[in-house]
């Protein structure tokens, strides 16, 4: 797990200028699943690269006018 990078929270709505909210709305609709780190008493929510990349893919097709549903068919189409 220490070999890939993972992104927290913060940094993936600052790198796709999204909000949080916009980004748990976005995992609620299953669009991606981050793993759950736990350290203690804390839970903490980690997006892999592959996450980030469908995000990525997903705001591109938003900004471009798609609908929600629209932008994630097309990038689980291959983005065509």
């Amino acid at each position: 797990m220490m070999d890939e990078k993972y992104y927290s929270s913060s940094e993936v709505t600052r790198k796709l200028d999204i909000s949080l909210r916009q980004l748990y709305y976005w995992e609620l609709k299953g669009i991606v699943k981050p793993n759950l780190i736990t350290l203690g008493s804390r839970e903490f929510k980690r997006y892999s690269h592959e996450d980030f990349d469908t995000l990525k893919k997903v705001k591109r097709f938003l900004d471009q006018g798609f609908t929600l549903t629209s932008a994630v068919q097309k990038v689980r189409d291959g983005g065509k």
